[in-house]
């Protein structure tokens, strides 16, 4: 009976303990939300895309983006 009042009192430390290297289990707990521009920041650093393409495309997800229009003739 001792020992298991011992093993919950050990568990429930390591669940609510803040400083645990591997966080706790459920006070501390917030999901990370990340936004257009922090994946195409991401994307750049891991280079799966090019300069211009993420210049671009921070562009238009800011609003910044300005149409050019072409005129034939």
């Amino acid at each position: 009976m001792m020992f298991g009042l011992i093993i919950l009192v050990i568990v429930a430390f390591y669940m609510f303990n803040s400083t645990n290297t591997g966080g706790s289990c459920c006070t501390n707990h917030q999901s990370q939300v990340h936004t257009s521009i922090d994946i195409l920041n991401d994307r750049y650093a891991r280079g799966e895309i090019n300069r211009a393409e993420y210049l671009e495309r921070k562009q238009e997800l800011s609003g910044q983006k300005q149409t050019i229009s072409i005129k034939k003739g």
